[in-house]
């Protein structure tokens, strides 16, 4: 299933007050039309010097909600097909969608054309150019450049020649919204920002929408209700999960009846939002998701980062023949530290190891997505009762759901021949360290000389860990996902586990998965070519991925399906779209060394 999402994003009087252009404009405001007033301030604004830098510099300070930015990549990341309709311009949206990192999410964006002409001036027309004929809307609450309802209309009839059904959820706040949601259908959904100008009128005008009420205030409500609605929507599989959706979120106003915006939320919790939570923990499986850290996680082996930007690249060959990987590395760490290289050097190469943006987003939603159900349930309790009723000995209900819910994560874990300082050191640069959970790999520190030490996992000197050709002597990552996997046999809720690898070390764990995990072997790397070699011996289904984008997308989907799965054969319509491409005994497994750089590693600017 696709979707199409929209919402305003930005208006047009913070470009002008924050250039101390307000008093002007509110004198010219009378004068003309909205869009050729902004096209005249545009116009003022450069002959008295303003470049287009500095209007860009103030659209790079626009205020947006750090939840509205996770939302729209989550959203973006669950695959859903995003669109902007606004009666902003183009040079506004794209400034500041570019600055948050949120252009790329975006498929299609509706709205007043916006550039940069020959002078360096910025110039602003009307998406209908209503001096010449009238976008023949008769509602009053369309402005005459733009009805976004006919941008909807269009977008419904593009929709309409694609196959499968598509489900629009509209989101906005103005009075030019209020078209368009009458212009969506039963299936459909409208988030009206709360106490704003569309919600006054849908709440006056109920009998007119189609689609169903999703009401939000705040940004963090936007995260809440779109990706639990989002998410629920994935999940519909004939349960009639909209009702349930519909009891959730509808808006709390009624035609004619009340006064705006004064409004009271039932001050019991339902039986049917009772019943939907405990359904919904109770038959979805807690998510494991298990990376290994260099070229998985990052785009290179960081033991052979740090060596060659720190100029040691000669010894470390010298070296090598001579001794084992970790002991090489704690050896180079003191030759290193007897050069005069500090812990701060160390740390700074770290934080320039290469590392897709992709991957660090595809981490960071997965670990939100494991707690949307938590979120979801709370903001749904307190919007239905009051917020200390839920301690209430008396109410064995509400607890025993939320202990349900609680009970369930997206939960994240390393299984790494790195060490912990080169890890906890990159997690922490890119605000990832709270993300996992359980780390585990050589043990790495700094000793009171200031000399960064590192031991290996298993201590290979006193006892070999007992498994195969693939695995290391310092670590077998299969004893580790068999540690993993009898301490989640200890808890009542199912387990699916979830590895991604790319090394000879990452076949040992991917041997251990059972029916119902997944393995995400890196295409063309030695881990995918032995499970090419032996595909018989993998009982887990092998989803491949090859850089960021992908890792991004297949990874969020998947867990997007291990969510939604009801016993409809879903994993079957997962094996169609990311199998494996390779047939058992038909590759030769290259020769390769588990250390080597990375090939054409790009680094992250700062």
């Amino acid at each position: 299933m696709s979707f199409s999402f929209l919402r305003l994003l930005l208006r047009d009087n913070w470009v002008v007050d924050e250039l101390g252009a307000t008093e002007l404009f509110n004198q010219l405001l009378p004068t003309m039309p909205w869009n050729s007033l902004m096209d005249q301030m545009m116009k003022e604004l450069h002959s008295k010097g303003t470049k287009i830098e500095d209007i860009a510099a103030v659209l790079k300070r626009s205020p947006i909600h750090p939840r509205i930015v996770e939302a729209i990549k989550s959203a973006h990341a669950l695959g859903c097909d995003l669109k902007i309709v606004s009666d902003a311009n183009t040079f506004f949206i794209e400034t500041i969608l570019e600055h948050h990192g949120l252009k790329e999410c975006f498929l299609e964006i509706n709205t007043n054309p916006g550039f940069v002409d020959r002078q360096g001036r910025l110039r602003i027309f009307p998406h209908h150019d209503f001096t010449k004929s009238s976008h023949g809307c008769q509602h009053p609450s369309c402005p005459p450049n733009m009805c976004k309802g006919i941008v909807i209309e269009r977008i419904q009839a593009s929709l309409s020649m694609e196959d499968p059904k598509k489900t629009i959820i509209y989101l906005g706040d103005g009075l030019g919204d209020f078209c368009p949601s009458l212009k969506l259908g039963d299936g459909d959904y409208v988030m009206p920002r709360k106490d704003f100008p569309v919600w006054d009128l849908i709440c006056k005008n109920r009998s007119l929408i189609k689609a169903q009420i999703c009401e939000w205030s705040n940004g963090e409500e936007f995260k809440t209700v779109l990706l639990h609605l989002i998410s629920r929507i994935i999940s519909v599989e004939g349960n009639n999960t909209s009702a349930n959706i519909d009891q959730l979120y509808s808006v709390d106003c009624k035609l004619e009846t009340m006064s705006l915006p004064a409004a009271t939320a039932p001050e019991t919790f339902p039986q049917a939002l009772h019943d939907y939570y405990c359904r919904l923990a109770l038959t979805t499986s807690d998510i494991v998701v298990i990376f290994d850290f260099d070229k998985t996680i990052i785009d290179c082996d960081s033991d052979n980062w740090v060596v060659d930007e720190l100029g040691a690249t000669e010894l470390f060959n010298q070296l090598l023949p001579t001794m084992p990987w970790n002991s090489l590395m704690d050896r180079m760490m003191k030759e290193l530290h007897s050069q005069g290289t500090t812990i701060e050097d160390i740390a700074a190469v770290l934080k320039r190891t290469p590392i897709h943006l992709q991957i660090i987003e595809a981490i960071k939603s997965a670990h939100a997505l494991g707690y949307a159900c938590i979120f979801s349930f709370i903001f749904v309790y307190m919007e239905h009762s009051s917020a200390c009723h839920v301690f209430s000995l008396g109410n064995d209900k509400i607890l025993k759901v939320l202990v349900l819910i609680l009970s369930f994560r997206c939960d994240l874990k390393i299984v790494s021949d790195a060490n912990t300082f080169f890890i906890d050191t990159i997690l922490e640069h890119h605000g990832l360290q709270e993300c996992f959970s359980e780390i585990n790999t050589n043990p790495g520190f700094v000793d009171e000389q200031g000399r960064l030490r590192i031991f290996p996992h298993h201590d290979f000197t006193k006892s070999s860990h007992g498994c195969g050709p693939s695995c290391p002597p310092n670590m077998c990552k299969g004893i580790v996902i068999e540690k993993i996997q009898a301490s989640l046999s200890m808890e009542d809720q199912k387990k699916t586990i979830i590895y991604l690898g790319d090394g000879l070390g990452d076949f040992c764990p991917t041997l251990k998965l059972g029916d119902g995990d997944y393995v995400m072997p890196r295409k063309d790397f030695p881990v995918w070519d032995l499970i090419c070699k032996n595909r018989s011996l993998i009982k887990a289904q092998i989803y491949e991925w090859r850089d960021g984008e992908e890792f991004k997308s297949v990874l969020l989907r998947l867990i997007s399906r291990i969510i939604s799965i009801d016993g409809n054969n879903t994993n079957a319509n997962i094996g169609q779209l990311y199998s494996v491409d390779c047939k058992l005994n038909t590759m030769a497994l290259p020769a390769t060394t588990g250390h080597e750089a990375f090939p054409q590693a790009l680094p992250v600017l700062h």
